[in-house]
């Protein structure tokens, strides 16, 4: 089971399968490491602030200041190439959870606890989706209900981002293969825990795994010889939103999951992509709602008002680079970073669009609802 999910999740969807997903950082996490990635607290408004604000510490006055987000979910077929099947997805909904809080590492394994506690970032996720096949010759499946809850801890940006426990939590029915003789050929449902513990030095990670049916399982995993920066699987968009948000970035990074089992490559960089008008008024104006947004006021040559035009964006790429499905990337936007030392619109990812495996078409995640946002000193 693991080879496929190593396969198939590389280019799915975030929520069907969000090994794609991920990652905390790590740096440290190999003595080894050459291709060091930087990262910075864009989603602050100063940037360059490498701690952990206690204003984004979720306890007292500050609790309802948690980062809180979510987004459609739709499906887009209309480019899917696959001769053999076809999907069909409905009620898609994903949201996302960001805060910092504290760590105690008595939850860890026995290997690692001990009696501190730790300031750490928390990132949590949950996806929820329906999923039918139906193959071209005639056929199709019930529909079925799929999901994943993630949460991932991890350290500051001046720590680059490093792991301390991810949490996945999967039900999922993904695309199996390219060419499907039978119907129950086209899918495969996956239904598993994973719980993965990291060394506080960070130099290696405990993966408890709980497949339906199967026995628990616990496996050791050293980061000796990754090259690159190195991240969790669940926290991906958090470390993506830390880097430079530029179309010019190019950075490799390795990625640990242990659905995946073990690290992948990936490549993030930069695309001149935009949003199209439609989305882009309509997310500008949920951000200016919550003050992550204010919009500019101007004329032209005749006194008349113009129209706003709304946020600017960056796209990153998120590019598998580690097997035989390289070169299937998926790309996710994020409110340009205008003023590193008054970041009003901090980051916030604005879009996913992720298609999937087998060319079976696209799922884009757009912005929303800001339920609640970072606080601002005027909140």
């Amino acid at each position: 089971m693991k080879k496929f999910f190593k396969i198939s999740t590389a280019v799915a969807a975030v929520g069907m399968a969000i090994t794609l997903a991920g990652c905390g950082g790590c740096s440290g996490c190999s003595g080894n490491t050459v291709n060091s990635t930087v990262t910075n607290s864009n989603w602050y408004t100063g940037t360059s602030y490498k701690g952990i604000q206690p204003s984004f510490i979720a306890e007292g006055e500050f609790e309802k200041y948690k980062e809180k987000i979510s987004y459609n979910v739709n499906f887009d077929g209309s480019a899917a190439k696959n001769s053999s099947y076809s999907v069909e997805y409905r009620n898609g909904n994903y949201s996302t959870e960001f805060y910092a809080t504290r760590y105690d590492w008595q939850n860890s394994t026995e290997s690692y606890k001990s009696d501190k506690t730790e300031l750490v970032y928390c990132y949590k996720t949950e996806f929820n989706i329906s999923v039918k096949y139906a193959l071209k010759s005639g056929g199709e499946s019930d529909w079925f209900d799929d999901s994943v809850i993630t949460e991932s801890y991890f350290r500051a940006a001046g720590s680059n981002l490093q792991p301390v426990f991810s949490r996945q939590q999967i039900k999922s029915t993904s695309p199996n293969k390219n060419k499907a003789k039978t119907l129950e050929d086209a899918y495969k449902h996956i239904e598993a825990i994973y719980e993965n513990f990291y060394s506080p030095d960070c130099n290696e990670v405990t993966c408890i795994t709980k497949e339906a049916d199967r026995a628990e399982t616990t496996e050791t995993y050293s980061f000796k010889k990754v090259k690159s920066t190195l991240f969790d699987n669940s926290s991906l968009y958090i470390a993506v939103r830390s880097m430079k948000l530029s179309p010019s970035y190019s950075q490799t990074i390795s990625l640990f999951s242990a659905a995946a089992d073990g690290v992948s490559s990936y490549l993030i960089s930069g695309s001149p992509a935009g949003l199209n008008n439609e989305e882009r008024k309509e997310i500008s104006l949920k951000l200016a709602d919550k003050g992550l947004y204010v919009p500019k006021n101007s004329t032209d040559e005749n006194g008349n008002p113009v129209e706003d035009a709304g946020i600017n964006s960056v796209a990153m790429n998120i590019n598998y680079t580690g097997g035989v499905l390289s070169g299937t990337t998926q790309t996710v936007w994020y409110a340009a970073i205008e003023n590193p030392d008054n970041n009003v619109s901090r980051a916030t990812m604005l879009k996913i669009s992720i298609p999937l495996s087998y060319n079976l078409g696209t799922l884009n995640y757009t912005l929303k609802e800001v339920e609640s946002t970072l606080w601002t000193g005027n909140n």
